[in-house]
Order: structure tokens, then sequence, then C-alpha cells
């Protein structure tokens, strides 16, 4: 979306946003089809934040999700209420993660169909007992999904207020009191087993699997509680698709969208609020009844004057690449087709994670960096 014009200094809105990324444009939309006035400041020269798709590579008519890639927490109930033009596809497998036992190339396939799964589980660790540990473990996530994906639409609850809605004493045990690392060990024997299951408590966190500060636990559940199933979907025009619905929706609504306008500083009474912004014709100041920030808690800080938190610790990379075909493989039982088309996993194998943990602790670059691929053509 192009630059607009700067907002009218005499007017006074119901809402000013800061940031616009999926969060403030669905909070836009929503409130100018409540007959709110908004103003949503964006920095940069286009709206959608880390939800945007892009055609990095020259002369090649391919949008990549360029920073977030699937989707997952979005209820659909968002989706009809502001009747969004927006499509995902659900992907038909899970993950692959290569592995090599006994000096022979193997590895464990999630998907393609209950037979197909509980057969790899079989292959990799020479029995049912694994498999059959799976299917506990993910119908206890499972019943949890159904419970608390529902409360994303609805008034906060309290802790006793989940913890009764759950109505599961083990799995909110499981969940919500001790590190996930417990529950995991306690289901599974096998290192690959535990890794695959461990690494969806630890995209984006920089924890270990008994981190006494359960991060890794809150960032599991939001991998386990989407649409209440924990299925994670392809965006059919990646990820851009689903921000310029919603910027298209706030927009329809009434709702002014400015980019190329940069929020510097909030000041309130507590009644009332002024935003200070910066465009291409100098400083601005906006007028509002409430403010909402779409920004992180350090840049919440620096526009309120008030102490910052400790930043983030850790590291991520994410690298888009276009291929003309897709890799070998050295597993005899793998399809690259299938082994591709869900979330591809190296290294994750759970003393891999355990230990690139703590040589990023020390300082160092692991020397196996637990790393993901993920192919969302082939689905």
């Amino acid at each position: 979306m192009t630059q607009t014009g700067t907002p009218p200094a005499s007017r006074t809105y119901d809402a000013v946003i800061v940031g616009g990324g999926h969060n403030g444009l669905v909070a836009a939309a929503y409130l100018a089809r409540a007959g709110r006035s908004v103003l949503v400041l964006e920095r940069l020269d286009h709206t959608g934040g880390a939800a945007v798709s892009t055609r990095p590579f020259a002369g090649v008519d391919a949008r990549l999700s360029r920073y977030s890639y699937l989707v997952s927490l979005l209820p659909e109930k968002i989706v009809r209420d502001l009747d969004l033009d927006f499509r995902v596809r659900g992907r038909t497998v899970s993950s692959y993660t290569p592995v090599e036992r006994d000096g022979r190339p193997t590895g464990l396939l999630v998907g393609g169909g209950e037979r197909r799964t509980r057969e790899s589980f079989a292959r990799l660790t020479g029995s049912d007992r694994e498999y059959a540990a799976w299917q506990r473990f993910y119908a206890m996530t499972g019943h949890v999904a159904e419970r608390v994906f529902p409360t994303l639409t609805e008034p906060l609850p309290t802790r006793d207020e989940l913890r009764r809605r759950i109505d599961d004493e083990a799995a909110w045990r499981a969940l919500f009191e001790e590190p996930v690392g417990v529950a995991i060990e306690e289901h599974f024997a096998d290192d690959t087993v535990r890794g695959v299951a461990l690494t969806d408590a630890l995209i984006g966190t920089f924890a270990d699997a008994h981190d006494p500060s359960l991060s890794q636990n809150r960032c599991f559940l939001y991998h386990v509680i989407g649409g209440g199933t924990g299925a994670w979907d392809v965006p059919v025009g990646g990820m851009g698709a689903l921000t310029d619905a919603l910027a298209g929706a706030a927009r329809a609504a009434g709702a002014e969208l400015a980019t190329g306008h940069e929020a510097v500083r909030i000041d309130t009474d507590g009644r009332s609020a002024e935003v200070t912004y910066r465009s291409a014709d100098g400083e601005h100041v906006a007028a509002a009844r409430h403010v909402l920030v779409n920004a992180s808690p350090r840049e919440l800080a620096a526009l309120t004057g008030t102490p910052a938190p400790p930043p983030a610790e850790g590291a991520q990379l994410k690298v888009n690449m276009l291929l003309d075909r897709l890799p070998a493989l050295r597993d005899p039982d793998a399809d690259p087709r299938e082994a591709f088309a869900g979330t591809f996993h190296i290294a994750e194998g759970y003393e891999q994670l355990a230990a690139a943990h703590a040589q990023a602790s020390a300082g160092s670059l692991p020397a196996a960096p637990p790393s993901e691929i993920y192919c969302h053509s082939l689905t």
C-alpha cells in the first residue's frame, strides 16, 4: 500500500493504532466496523508486519511468505466476521525427520495417513510402543486444544477458570505446571521421537526442555491449540494474502491506514492520549481517546518513556530459497515429495536440541544448529 497523506491535526480519533501488523489490522477492522474512528500509524511503506508476501527472485513470479509462513492461530470467526477473502490449504504431512540408526539412513514420517505413520514409527523404533505413546500424548494435547482455542475470541479467563475448563489434572500438570520436558520424557523413550515432540516448544524461544521459566510450555501450547486441532496450514498467496485482506477490510469499514508514518512518542493523562509521529513532511500529533500498540514490549516502553524489559535472548535465521528440484534423500523409504511437504527436521533429536542450547548459552554457535525446511509449493 502506498503512503497516505498526513491525517488532519484537528481530529480526535476514537483509537490510534501504532503498528500495522496483522494484530493491528484486525483491531482496526473490528473497531471501524463498530463505527469507531480509527487511525493506523505504520512506519514502513506497507502494512502487514511479519505477515507479508514478497517476490524476492528476479524474473520469477513466486510470492513467498518472507517471515511468518503458516496459519494456525487465526480463528475462523475473524475470517467470517470481517468477510475476508482468504484461504488456506492443509498439509498432508506433518513432519519428516532424517536420522541414522546403526549406520543405516532412515527417518520418521508423521503424516500421510495413520498406517504410514505407524509403519514409520515401527521401522525407526522396532515396535509399536512409541506410536501408541504418540497417540496418547497428542490425544491429551488435542483435549486441551479443544478447550483452550475458543478462548482466543473470548474475555481472557483467569488461571483457575482455564484449569476448570480443561478439566484434566494430568494434562494441566504436564502442560501448565511442570516443564514440558517432563511429560515428553515420561511418554517417549526414543530420542528422535522426543525431539520431534519438543520442537514445537522451542521455535522462536531460547530455552531447553526443562527451563524453569516454562517459556517452552507457552511456545508448545500455542503450537498445539490452533483451530482446536493444532494443524498448521499453508496460506494461499502467502501470508501477505491475509494482511492484504485485513487491510482491505479495515479501509472498507472506514479506518485510515497511514504508511510511512512512524510513531515516536505516546503521552497520556489516563483519560486521553496524544501520539507523536514522523512522516515525510515532518512531525505531527494525533489525538486519541484510546491507543493500541501493535509492537514489542521494548518498543512500547520506548514510546511511553518507561523502563524497558530485558531484551530477548537467542537468535533465529530464516532463509528463502527457490529450487528447481527437491533434494535427494539417503533414506530409501522416503519420498522427497512427502518428506518436504511438511516440516523437515534437521539436527532436532532430543539430545541434539539440549546440546545446541547448552552451546549457545555458553556463547558458541552450536556444532549442529537445529534447523527446519518448509516447501509450501508441495501443498
